[in-house]
C-alpha cells in the first residue's frame, strides 16, 4: 500500500454543497478593474466564503493560497498555492481544491485575451490536477474560471474546443470531453471532465462565473 492510499479521501457528500455556496457568492463578486489579478479576486470569494452559514461547523476550513509542500521534509519547499482550498481534519492532503483562472480579458493595451489555453493546458490551470501536483491522494477538485466580459456560454465553448484538443495531455478517461453534472441542481450550468490518473479516476468540475 502506497502512501497516497493511506490518505483519507475528501468526503464526497460535501462537494456539492461547496459548489453550490462557491457559485451564490461568486455571484456578487465584480471585478475591480479590467484585467484584475485572479488571486485578488478569488480572496475577495474566499472572504464571502468564511462568513457564509453554510460554511460554517462543517467538516473543513476555507482556506485562501493554501500551501501545498513537497516530500523533501529537509528543504523548504512547497509544490504551490491553491487558490482556495477546503482543508479537513482528517490531514492536510485531505482537501477538495479550487483553482481559479481569468477568462475573456482585456489588457491596458486594449487587446482582448480569451486566455483559455492557460486554463486547459497551462501549468497552472487544469494541469496542476493532470500532473498531481494538486490532489495527489483525491479523487475530485475543481476549475473556477472569472469571465471577464460576462460571456461565459463562449467561455465555455472555447474550454470545451480546447479539452478536445488535448485529450491526451489532460489523460481523459473514456470519449467524452466537458459535459454538463448533475452534481448541482441550479440556473447556472456546471461541467466536468473525467480523468484517469494511473489507477485513479479524478473528475475536475468546472465553473464559469461572470465578473
Amino acid at each position: 500500500m502506497s502512501a497516497q492510499d493511506c490518505v483519507a479521501l475528501f468526503p464526497q457528500d460535501q462537494i456539492p454543497l461547496i459548489l453550490d455556496t462557491v457559485l451564490d457568492c461568486a455571484s456578487t463578486l465584480r471585478k475591480k478593474s479590467p484585467s484584475e489579478l485572479e488571486n485578488h479576486l478569488s480572496t475577495r470569494l474566499v472572504k464571502r466564503l468564511q462568513v457564509d452559514p453554510r460554511m460554517r461547523g462543517g467538516p473543513f476550513v476555507v482556506c485562501p493560497e493554501y500551501q501545498v509542500l513537497d516530500e523533501s521534509i529537509d528543504d523548504a519547499k512547497h509544490k504551490g498555492h491553491i487558490d482556495i482550498c477546503f482543508v479537513t481534519t482528517q490531514g492536510s492532503h485531505t482537501y477538495f481544491a479550487i483553482e481559479a483562472k481569468r477568462l475573456h480579458v482585456t489588457f491596458g493595451n486594449g487587446k482582448w485575451t480569451s486566455l483559455v489555453g492557460e486554463y486547459v493546458a497551462g501549468n497552472q490551470g487544469m494541469m496542476c490536477f493532470v500532473t498531481s501536483k494538486y490532489s495527489a491522494s483525491q479523487r475530485a477538485g475543481a476549475m473556477l474560471g472569472y469571465v471577464f466580459d460576462g460571456d461565459t456560454g463562449r467561455a465555455r465553448d472555447g474550454i470545451s474546443k480546447a479539452i478536445d484538443s488535448n485529450r491526451k495531455k489532460l489523460k481523459l478517461a473514456g470519449k467524452n470531453g466537458l459535459i454538463q453534472s448533475g452534481i448541482v441542481q441550479r440556473a447556472e450550468r456546471v461541467d466536468e471532465t473525467r480523468h484517469q490518473f494511473g489507477h485513479r479516476p479524478f473528475t475536475i468540475y468546472h465553473l464559469l462565473v461572470s465578473v
